[in-house]
């Protein structure tokens, strides 16, 4: 008997990438650049709001403790979807740490 599955060839390197841009998230997606056209260059997903409530020095402490390089107070005021991937990936592992310690103080945090 003859094999009746589908066929589907692996694509081209290039056909992946034309791909990964029309398709993907990040990295300068035609989808990215469709969304930011559409919002006027404001995000509007969760984590580009919780960034945004963020006061600048707590950004930059965040980015701190992180390892994130570079100048912080100019990269503090980048929006979120405007870092490179690879930060944005530090500082969620980061910012989870910090909450899963942060939630251990009480008497620090207390008001007696």
């Amino acid at each position: 008997m003859s094999d009746t599955s589908q066929f589907h060839p692996l694509p081209s390197a290039e056909a992946l990438g034309h791909y990964t841009r029309l398709f993907g998230v990040g990295n300068g997606s035609l989808r990215d650049e469709f969304v930011k056209a559409a919002s006027k260059k404001q995000w509007s997903d969760a984590e580009s709001r919780e960034w945004a409530r963020l006061a600048e020095t707590h950004r930059m402490a965040l980015m701190l403790l992180a390892g994130v390089d570079g100048d912080l107070g100019v990269l503090a005021q980048r929006h979120w979807r405007e870092l490179p991937e690879p930060e944005r990936i530090a500082l969620k592992a980061e910012a989870r740490f910090a909450r899963r310690e942060f939630s251990r103080l009480h008497a620090l945090t207390g008001r007696w």
